[in-house]
């Protein structure tokens, strides 16, 4: 049984597809999320502490949304595991928004509003393709055994 979903067939491929446009719809929605908090947040703060508090806020609620939605996780077990590993992604997360900040900032004397949030769009849907496939690893493979021991202790 293991060793049929490891063989790449095409239903596990369309599964995986179908997926990744979900995670995309919600990630997206999350994004807007982000991107509202960003232009808040920088009317007060400047852009790496606006970028940074808007990446914690938002990815937190995306952590939710995406166990939910995306991969169907329903109750509390392992929500604290699932927002600590979106945590830590999130360092990720802002390692490649601060840097694309950087780079922008440094290639262009005065940018604005509009093209930070660009740059930092485009660096969360690159960073985004990381989470799927980590959260993927960390949602749906681990709770795939406790599924088959459910459904073979099932009548």
């Amino acid at each position: 049984m293991g060793a049929e979903s490891s063989t790449g067939s095409p239903a596990t491929w369309r599964s995986i597809l179908v997926q990744l446009v979900v995670f995309a719809c919600v990630g997206g929605a999350f994004n807007v999320l982000y991107g509202l908090l960003y232009l808040v947040l920088r009317e007060q703060l400047s852009a790496q502490p606006a970028n940074a508090l808007a990446l914690v806020l938002s990815t937190i609620a995306g952590t939710f949304g995406h166990r939910y939605i995306t991969f169907g996780v329903r109750g509390t077990e392992r929500t604290v595991q699932h927002q600590v590993l979106g945590l830590a992604l999130l360092g990720f997360s802002l390692g490649v928004t601060a840097g694309s900040l950087w780079v922008l900032e440094t290639t262009v004397a005065r940018p604005s509003r509009a093209q930070e949030l660009a740059v930092l769009i485009a660096a969360n849907l690159g960073t985004g393709l990381v989470r799927f496939f980590v959260f993927r690893v960390a949602m749906v493979t681990r709770r795939r055994p406790t599924d088959a021991v459910s459904a073979a202790a099932a009548p």
